[in-house]
């Protein structure tokens, strides 16, 4: 970190302003703790520089769901004293205030930093953060579905966008309905595809020294019904995700919860916990941080996913771009026909894109994140805006 942070350094330019875009997506996502039936998400902006040298950085995450109201003066008010800051001092301040800002916001930020940082510095933020991974990342599609047909539906239409590598579907802690929608999933999409499941802690949802006895039967039944991962399937201990992996035969366990915020699970992640991790956007609290816990991570010879926070907007390149300095197995944080319409219209400019075969490829260089946007245009489109 202390070269990153040195890099950062090198950025004297003062912050100018920061903006924020309330952009609403009002469609209803399912999971085993609840629903969504709406979404807030904030995309910010953060400038500096003066005259013709001004440049911006973008940052995206959820602001808050199953609301209407939103006060986007009261959310900036804790980023006013990063006005007048260097890039590198308010990044630290960031990183000391995780507690306060929270990781959504906190990561929000440092992703715009970042994204600042490198514009001022003619780098993309891969070379500041040190990532040199080049090759193309498969994209994972995921479906939030408690009804068979239309899993069955969202699966035809991943394998029909060519999503046809990796699929990711919603589970919800009842074995039963649980079975189905693996099979419905593994119907539609045949024998290679590879299927994630995630239950958000479904099988049990507090921590308890109880035994993993059902936990581990469900396992092996999600196992046999064609589930080739389960993410997240219940609240464990660190010992209980290493023995319950132990005991969950060829399905492999993936982590995602005990992975948040980033800072924290660098010190606390074990090997044998999965065979996969997952670095959860929104969840992190620091790109930088995420960085270093994905390098942990891989040194135990585990595989790495990048997930997604039902990300809409900025955040889907800025984690499609880690994903591929990472060289990740997979990244979840993509663009969303019908969610993120309205916020593609406003894009001049991005780095990313996919292939024939539905992989994320980075194509030439562009300082930063290298994202450009029609910034009147996005105010066209988003509900509210502020800025300090």
């Amino acid at each position: 970190m202390e070269k990153i942070m040195e890099r950062l350094d090198q950025v004297a330019d003062p912050i100018r302003s920061i903006e924020l875009y309330r952009y609403d997506v009002n469609v209803e996502r399912s999971f085993s703790h609840g629903a969504w039936t709406n979404r807030i998400h904030g995309f910010i902006r953060i400038s500096a520089g003066d005259g013709d040298q001004v440049r911006c950085g973008w940052g995206e995450n959820i602001m808050a769901v199953n609301r209407e109201e939103m006060d986007l003066k009261e959310w900036l008010t804790p980023l006013q004293d990063l006005i007048g800051m260097p890039i590198g001092i308010a990044v630290r301040t960031v990183m000391s205030r995780l507690a306060e800002l929270g990781s959504k916001r906190a990561e929000m930020v440092e992703t715009a930093l970042l994204d600042l940082a490198g514009q001022l510095l003619g780098q993309s933020v891969l070379e500041l953060l040190g990532l040199d991974g080049k090759e193309p990342v498969p994209g994972l599609f995921c479906i939030l579905e408690n009804d068979l047909e239309k899993v069955r539906e969202r699966a035809q239409e991943s394998w029909d966008q060519g999503y046809r590598t990796h699929l990711k579907v919603k589970l919800f802690g009842d074995i039963v309905l649980d079975k189905k929608i693996v099979e419905a999933a593994r119907d539609v999409m045949g024998p290679q595809t590879f299927i994630v499941g995630d239950v958000n802690d479904g099988y049990r949802p507090k921590k308890s020294e109880d035994n993993l006895d059902g936990i581990v039967a469900a396992m092996h039944i999600l196992q046999e019904a064609g589930l080739n991962a389960c993410e997240d399937p219940a609240s464990l201990t660190v010992p209980q995700w290493i023995r319950l992996q132990d005991q969950a035969g060829a399905l492999q366990l993936l982590p995602d919860a005990p992975l948040r915020p980033a800072i924290e699970a660098a010190r606390s992640v074990m090997p044998g916990m999965g065979g996969i991790y997952n670095i959860h956007p929104g969840c992190a609290g620091s790109l930088i941080h995420a960085v270093e816990l994905a390098r942990k991570i891989q040194s135990f010879g585990a595989k790495l996913m990048i997930g997604d926070d039902s990300l809409v907007g900025p955040a889907c390149t800025v984690w499609q771009q880690l994903a591929i300095g990472l060289s990740a197995d997979w990244v979840e944080a993509l663009e969303k026909p019908g969610e993120s319409d309205a916020f593609e219209t406003c894009v001049i400019a991005q780095v990313t894109s996919r292939t024939a075969d539905s992989r994320v490829s980075l194509h030439g260089f562009s300082p930063g994140f290298g994202l450009v946007l029609d910034e009147r245009r996005l105010r066209s489109c988003c509900r509210d805006y502020g800025k300090i």
